[in-house]
């Protein structure tokens, strides 16, 4: 299993000075990377903890739909390890919220893993892009995302 970080960065996140890859930082700290994207600076406590639970049930069904798909094997393995299973489903909840962000347009602006995960049962699914937009009415940030109807 091999996960990738995008080849390229909107114009608008290129001056934006945080330590590492974007990728990394998903990787590492989801709702960071989730904030840093959406111009939000800094949070109070209990708003960081509300919004640290959407993440939280974004993992578990991202968690759930890949162990219920059309995996192959080598992905399925992952899940086998705690901390294999975290980056796993880390990086499905990047790959998400990149795609779904205005300013990520391009396939080059997106993660990628290979084996690649299927698209139709987990990275398209309704229900994490639900989970997605729901974070980002919470972070009052849903103009960086499609309405409803845009989606459809």
């Amino acid at each position: 299993m091999v996960l990738m970080s995008p080849q390229d960065t909107p114009p608008t996140l290129r001056d934006i000075r945080h330590s590492g890859s974007l990728f990394t930082l998903f990787l590492h700290a989801p709702l960071a990377a989730f904030c840093l994207i959406c111009n939000i600076g800094s949070l109070a406590v209990h708003h960081w903890e509300r919004c640290q639970r959407y993440i939280e049930r974004f993992l578990i069904e991202a968690c759930q739909l890949v162990t219920h798909s059309r995996c192959e094997t080598s992905v399925l393995q992952f899940f086998g390890d705690d901390f294999l299973r975290l980056l796993l489903v880390r990086y499905v909840f990047c790959d998400v919220v990149l795609n779904l962000h205005r300013s990520f347009r391009g396939r080059q602006q997106r993660p990628r893993c290979h084996p690649p995960l299927p698209d139709a049962e987990v990275l398209e699914h309704p229900t994490l892009h639900h989970l997605v937009l729901d974070l980002a009415a919470c972070l009052d940030c849903r103009d960086h995302f499609p309405d409803s109807n845009e989606l459809a």
